[in-house]
């Protein structure tokens, strides 16, 4: 290349760079008043993205790499566990709870209950208000309902479940530990990092409520659900489980694996979770899924319109002022 040329190439990198990075300024702005919706109310990091491209992002908690527990959201790992477990061909989603907890298989409601049902929170097995929430108690619980029927919102699916798949890993001679599996195997591979797992008495890591992760790595987490599990061209995680996880249940059509849904819902049963995305008006798309934990923990995607977004407070104190509605309508603003 001649002199000339390489100037003319080195400019055009030159525009090209500054060009990007004015788009990027252009986004940022559109979504200036969502970011600052956020932030008034404790927020810690703002984050969407489009398609894979990080459109605006802030951080007034600190440094991009911080991790932020995100509590109940942490449900939002289940189905990327399950998909890992199917993808690497060890289990089905209606496979029998009792094919891996055989105390199940002599029980003749529970031994009916299948590993969708578990997910969906349809198994009719949930904790009483008294009970210790151990993985003992969950697997001696009587269900409340036949499954299939009522929806419950409650650790002892994910107690169960991740029990399911400790038993799975160690009879494949794999990491017996769910979180190290899920971790190395699906997301260390998609920048899912960093992320920690509080664990509870007996040592499990907890799916129901327990993980750290930072902004980026949770968006991550929620693009893979978005992508049907394909990364770089492969099929990392099984397709039909991660639709399965943001499509509702006969029991409860506003609930998935371990997602919320912006899905009208069937019945006018009030849900555990504290959140106005069903009550306010919202330009959100039907087809929103939602990650929810206290105080505004909020992972929220859409796979029509290739949309992750993520919102994560300081803490995990009760914040009353959060409004799912609103703020979902000052971020579509900036699409």
């Amino acid at each position: 290349m001649d002199r000339r040329a390489f100037i003319a190439a080195a400019a055009c990198s030159v525009v090209s760079a500054s060009t990007t990075q004015w788009a990027r300024a252009q986004s940022a702005g559109r979504f200036a008043d969502a970011a600052r919706y956020s932030a008034d109310r404790d927020g810690a990091t703002f984050l969407a993205v489009r398609h894979g491209v990080v459109l605006a992002e802030e951080y007034p908690g600190g440094s991009r790499e911080a991790r932020w527990g995100v509590g109940e959201g942490t449900r939002a790992f289940a189905p990327l566990l399950a998909a890992s477990l199917i993808e690497d061909r060890l289990m089905t989603l209606d496979e029998p709870v009792a094919l891996t907890i055989g105390d199940w298989g002599a029980h003749p409601v529970k031994s009916t209950i299948s590993i969708r049902a578990l997910l969906a929170g349809s198994s009719g097995i949930a904790f009483g208000r008294r009970d210790e929430r151990t993985l003992a108690n969950a697997i001696a619980l009587e269900p409340s309902d036949p499954p299939g029927v009522r929806f419950h919102d409650d650790a002892a699916s994910y107690l169960v479940f991740t029990e399911i798949a400790r038993r799975k890993l160690e009879a494949s001679g794999r990491e017996p530990d769910p979180a190290r599996y899920l971790t190395t195997r699906t997301l260390l591979p998609i920048g899912c990092v960093p992320i920690g797992w509080t664990r509870n008495r007996e040592g499990a890591a907890r799916f129901d409520d327990g993980a750290a992760v930072s902004a980026r790595g949770w968006a991550q987490a929620g693009e893979l659900i978005r992508r049907e599990g394909v990364w770089r061209a492969q099929q990392l995680a099984d397709d039909g489980a991660l639709r399965e996880a943001v499509r509702g249940s006969f029991a409860e059509a506003r609930a998935g694996f371990g997602l919320w849904l912006a899905a009208p819902g069937r019945t006018r049963d009030q849900l555990s979770v504290d959140s106005d995305l069903w009550r306010g008006s919202s330009p959100a798309p039907t087809d929103l899924a939602m990650a929810a934990g206290a105080g505004g923990q909020r992972l929220y995607l859409s796979p029509s319109q290739g949309i992750v977004i993520v919102r994560q407070a300081r803490s995990l104190d009760g914040n009353a002022q959060w409004s799912d509605a609103q703020f979902l309508s000052l971020v579509w603003r900036g699409f």
